[in-house]
């Protein structure tokens, strides 16, 4: 396993686990496997959120079962936990955006402690702000976020779903009110690249939906070294294992330009031995350390193809050719 440094204080394995379908579609004794293997493997750092299950009517069920996981196996002290608030719903039953509950500084506060209760933790390794909600004065969550750093309730703090602007008004914001900054951003990111406009267009401006990470986030990562990109969805939910299914239209992959790409990979793949989901991650950990691909198996062999792709070493000639496809 390699190792990458968040916040720049906390040692983190170079693949993070997800653990959004754990108690949902991947059953707990499957999840409590995959959860045993990436640690024995040597991975250290696993992302959930106060949310998810919501969608099965059961909000908080990932955070409850990693914590049930974590007091059976005494590994604690071993993780980087990472979860969210924000995007969890005020309306049982209903997961749309519409009803989520925000980042207000009170919600903030309470979501926190009622994650530690889940998790069985007397503090967050890393807490993200889940989805920029332009609702609330962005001085107020970052305040709310920085009084929990303050307190010792969180050590590392992030956002996720959030423009490169945003960010950069974050951070400053946290400079001005002498509190910690976000140092950790979430995004999806991935080898192929979406549509210069996805879902429905530009109706979407100004809404908290910017989830893919644009060359603007690359470019102020490369120029803000203590900060560090989570890709979520980086293996884009099984699509590049399935050559027989079509790209996700709904995510904005479903362009010539993309196909084009996903070819050069898939003759890449071939040559090394490899699959396109172990190339798509060594691609990943080869372009920049300071971003972690988040990835979400559903069986231990899913996990174990991920972390072969550490072992995976690409040449400058595969580099150039999967940079320029």
């Amino acid at each position: 396993m390699l190792y990458r440094t968040i916040g720049g204080r906390r040692t983190v394995s170079s693949l993070c686990l997800g653990t959004m379908n754990f108690g949902t579609s991947t059953d707990p004794d499957t999840a409590a496997a995959i959860l045993d293997r990436f640690v024995e493997a040597g991975g250290t750092f696993v992302d959930t959120a106060n949310n998810y299950g919501q969608w099965g009517g059961d909000a908080g069920r990932s955070e409850e079962l990693l914590g049930q996981w974590m007091r059976s196996r005494g590994t604690r002290d071993q993780l980087v936990i990472a979860t969210k608030c924000g995007a969890k719903t005020t309306k049982p039953g209903d997961p749309g955006d519409a009803y989520w509950e925000g980042l207000s500084a009170p919600v903030v506060e309470t979501a926190a402690k009622e994650s530690l209760t889940r998790l069985g933790v007397d503090r967050i390794d890393l807490y993200y702000a889940h989805i920029d909600n332009r609702s609330t004065p962005l001085e107020e969550t970052v305040g709310a976020f920085g009084q929990l750093a303050a307190e010792g309730v969180v050590d590392v703090v992030g956002c996720s779903n959030t423009t490169s602007w945003r960010l950069e008004r974050a951070r400053r914001l946290a400079q001005d009110q002498e509190v910690e900054p976000y140092s950790v951003i979430q995004q999806h990111y991935t080898y192929l690249w979406p549509s210069p406009l996805p879902l429905t267009g530009v109706e979407r401006l100004g809404t908290p939906h910017f989830q893919h990470a644009g060359i603007e986030h690359l470019d102020y990562l490369h120029d803000h070294r203590d900060m560090t990109l989570v890709a979520h969805t980086a293996l884009l939910g099984g699509a590049y294992s399935r050559p027989e299914r079509p790209l996700p239209d709904r995510r904005g992959y479903a362009h010539p330009t993309a196909y084009m790409r996903f070819e050069a990979l898939r003759q890449v793949a071939q040559e090394l031995g490899a699959t396109t989901n172990q190339v798509v991650l060594a691609w990943m950990l080869h372009q920049n350390s300071a971003v972690i691909p988040l990835f979400g198996p559903s069986s231990v062999a899913q996990l174990d193809e991920a972390l072969a792709a550490v072992e995976i070493n690409l040449d400058a000639e595969i580099l150039d050719r999967l940079n320029t496809a």
